[in-house]
């Protein structure tokens, strides 16, 4: 296993490392497959400033709502589903 390490700055500027992909993002969510499990981040006007997948290093901008660590196996699109759910109520 990798070495995995998250650094957020006034809650507008990310570092990551040990990220093995980027699974799905748009300006609202951005889900990562890290070394240690799924990686879910939240926010408004997100983007990746820098990518780079060989050395697992990844930056992100944006406001950060919230960041969500979810075990390996887990449904990750379960989550989006629900929101779609209750947002077409």
């Amino acid at each position: 296993m990798g070495d995995h390490s998250l650094t957020l700055i006034n809650r507008s500027n990310m570092q990551l490392s040990g990220v093995k992909n980027v699974n799905t993002f748009d300006e609202d969510e951005i889900v990562l497959e890290t070394e240690l499990g799924y990686l879910c981040i939240l926010g408004q006007g997100l983007h990746v400033s820098m990518l780079n997948l060989e050395e697992g290093k990844v930056a992100l901008e944006g406001n950060v709502n919230s960041v969500e660590y979810k075990a390996q196996g887990t449904d990750i699109k379960a989550k989006g589903k629900n929101i779609l759910n209750r947002l077409l109520k």
